[in-house]
């Protein structure tokens, strides 16, 4: 039987409400300041922790239609905060790249943020497509790819591009002039997940120019009891090597001294990489913050206040 085309599952949508707003974050937990761009509700690939899996009711994807107004919310959020570098991200309820090349939503929004400057606009990805995007990227795209050993790649990330493709888009990207983003999240725990991580970073450093990396995310895996139930069922045997405990989102996730021992790992490596990266963790307390890195992050204006040294760094008076 012939396999529909993705194409088929998507449904076009009027925009309704707000398309834009806040990461939720943790309640207690450090948050970046990042904005969310809700324009696709739905994800192709298959990610076998991904909390979309019963987060969303359908496997229908839904798009709006109205990138006007989509625009015109991201406008009013850069004018409501103007001392700040504003960062905005597509990648929360859907792949920021896997369906593009069909619905092409990327486009406006690029030219949008290279005309509008003062804010960022991030493309968030396991799909490592990036041909079709070339003739209209610009600085103030970054390109941002969420990475893993390839080991969880090949049997928790069906349908996804592999390892050596998104760190050569990377590449591409920062050819072409961009600067680029990598995430480890979800950082998943199993025997010799430290040899992986680490020769994960190895294949890293030598594929891109780590100078060229605006920011780098470590987040450990976590997700809902009622998706802990159902890898439960798969016997996703990756995934259950770590103690898990329930947190205050109502998420599932490693103990705390398992998450810090995991991070120090990765964040060593990357630094013994390149010292300068700016590496940051996701919605973690304050002592995580401080036993792996070092610093003081106790709020939120913190560590919103280092991006945007950080991304000043690299763009000067040009945002």
């Amino acid at each position: 039987m012939k396999k529909s085309s993705p194409l088929h599952r998507v449904r076009l949508v009027e925009p309704k409400g707000h398309i834009v707003r806040d990461c939720p974050g943790t309640k207690n937990h450090i948050c970046c300041g990042l904005k969310i761009i809700d324009m696709i509700e739905g994800c192709v690939l298959f990610c076998s922790y991904c909390v979309l899996r019963t987060y969303l009711n359908s496997s229908e994807i839904k798009a709006v239609n109205d990138i006007r107004y989509i625009i015109s919310q991201i406008d009013a959020e850069i004018e409501n905060e103007p001392n700040q570098v504003m960062r905005f991200c597509t990648g929360e309820l859907s792949d920021s790249l896997a369906l593009d090349r069909i619905l092409r939503l990327n486009v406006p929004l690029i030219e949008f943020f290279g005309t509008r400057r003062r804010a960022i606009l991030e493309l968030k990805s396991k799909w490592a497509y990036i041909d079709h995007l070339l003739p209209y990227l610009n600085r103030y795209t970054v390109i941002s790819f969420s990475v893993a050993p390839e080991k969880i790649i090949k049997n928790e990330e069906k349908r996804t591009s592999p390892l050596r493709k998104r760190l050569l888009a990377l590449k591409k990207a920062i050819d072409v002039g961009l600067y680029v983003g990598l995430h480890f999240d979800p950082i998943i725990i199993y025997p010799g997940f430290e040899k992986d991580y680490g020769a994960l970073i190895d294949d890293i450093a030598r594929t891109i120019d780590l100078k060229r990396v605006i920011w780098v995310s470590l987040g450990a895996l976590r997700f809902p009891r009622s998706l802990f139930r159902v890898l439960l069922e798969e016997k996703r045997k990756n995934l259950f090597f770590g103690e898990f405990i329930l947190g205050e989102d109502g998420k599932m996730r490693y103990l705390k001294a398992q998450r810090i021992n995991a991070y120090k790992h990765i964040y060593e490596c990357l630094k013994e990489k390149d010292s300068d990266l700016f590496i940051y963790l996701c919605m973690e307390r304050p002592f995580v913050w401080k036993s792996v890195t070092g610093e003081d992050i106790t709020k939120n204006a913190d560590l919103i206040c280092k991006f945007d040294e950080r991304v000043r760094s690299f763009y000067g008076g040009e945002i």
